[in-house]
């Protein structure tokens, strides 16, 4: 006899459930995992996930080039009398153009890594874009700099 309509008849799950602890944010910043989104609606709002989404991805590849143009630029433009306008970088830059390089690409690298762990926060989605933008008026700057 056919089981009702509706009714499942026994548990087709051999596992736990795995959400029963949802991701956490040093589960985020690792590279590896398998978490890429959710399913349900509603979910993502202020969670985590392992893997980043390839706009977050294609953000942070944007924001460290960008970085590491700006940086080899301001060395470039440094060398033919101009300065650096970040006064932290500047005191930076006092003790090496190798140590300017590794605070600036440190520093940025974290911040970027960290706003893409925080994805699907919308504060720090909407931080990411301003970072990428802000980079992308400091390559305008170095071009207008450049040609003139």
């Amino acid at each position: 006899m056919d089981s009702p309509v509706g009714i499942v008849s026994s548990e087709r799950r051999r596992q736990s459930d795995r959400r029963v602890h949802p991701t956490t944010f040093w589960s985020a910043l690792r590279y590896g995992g398998r978490r890429q989104g959710f399913r349900r609606a509603g979910e993502a709002y202020r969670a985590y996930v392992d893997c980043p989404s390839q706009d977050a991805l294609l953000l942070l590849s944007f924001v460290l080039g960008a970085s590491v143009l700006d940086a080899l630029l301001t060395l470039l433009f440094i060398q033919h009398g101009g300065g650096e306008a970040n006064p932290l970088m500047s005191l930076v830059l006092r003790h090496g153009q190798t140590p300017f390089m590794g605070i600036k690409m440190a520093l940025t690298s974290l911040g970027a890594w960290f706003l893409v762990a925080h994805q699907y926060f919308p504060m720090a989605y909407r931080g990411l874009l301003v970072l990428a933008g802000s980079y992308l008026g400091i390559l305008f700057m170095h071009a207008v700099i450049l040609l003139s």
